[in-house]
């Protein structure tokens, strides 16, 4: 197992997928200081229950999902009032066997980092959610990520798209903890036609 720090977000973050976040509390800003010293990555994981933010030290600590994406440090910029605006990329998946917090509440954990999923391409009765990604990909937002997607791929499709559409962040969660591809592209489709339905 190896310990790293976490940075619990209202979000999920997959292998591959890239994220712009503003930091601006004292302990991330020195976690990240220490990745980039140590060349290391720290674990984002999702917030189940709680505040991302500690308005006081003796605030609890949110409730966290166990099963999270370790990242690492694309890009950075000195953002205003001190902040620093950052671009990270998933890497890996892991799952916490151990939790705990330094003098300074940022939260650490003993980690087991898990497979990378068995490559699987798309079949053809779901080429049209990797259409899907397509147009997504060609938002100005999303083309800032300057993200790179197989889109053969039911691993990169998958995750892509249970990251840039908005949808619940437990379905985004489950299908994190998936680990077969291709039922998490029967999943997205299942989601997506009931959307679809309900807005007709």
């Amino acid at each position: 197992m190896t310990e790293i720090p976490l940075f619990p977000l209202p979000l999920v973050l997959f292998p591959g997928g890239r994220l712009p976040l503003q930091i601006i509390e004292a302990r991330y800003l020195d976690m990240l200081t220490a990745c980039v010293r140590n060349d290391s990555g720290f674990g984002v994981v999702m917030i189940k229950e709680g505040r991302q933010i500690l308005n006081h030290r003796e605030e609890q600590l949110p409730s966290i999902a166990y099963t999270g994406t370790l990242a690492k440090l694309i890009d950075f910029d000195q953002g205003t009032s001190g902040s620093l605006d950052i671009l990270i990329e998933g890497q890996c998946k892991f799952v916490i066997r151990d939790q705990y917090e330094q003098d300074d509440r940022l939260m650490l954990a003993q980690v087991e980092y898990l497979a990378p999923e068995v490559p699987a391409t798309i079949p053809e009765d779901k080429q049209h959610l990797a259409s899907l990604l397509e147009s997504l990909l060609e938002h100005e937002a999303v083309r800032n990520l300057n993200l790179v997607v197989d889109l053969f791929d039911a691993t990169a499709v998958g995750g892509r798209l249970t990251e840039l559409l908005p949808l619940p962040n437990l379905f985004k969660q489950r299908m994190l903890e998936m680990k077969n591809p291709l039922a998490r592209l029967s999943d997205l489709e299942n989601l997506i036609t009931r959307m679809q339905d309900s807005q007709s």
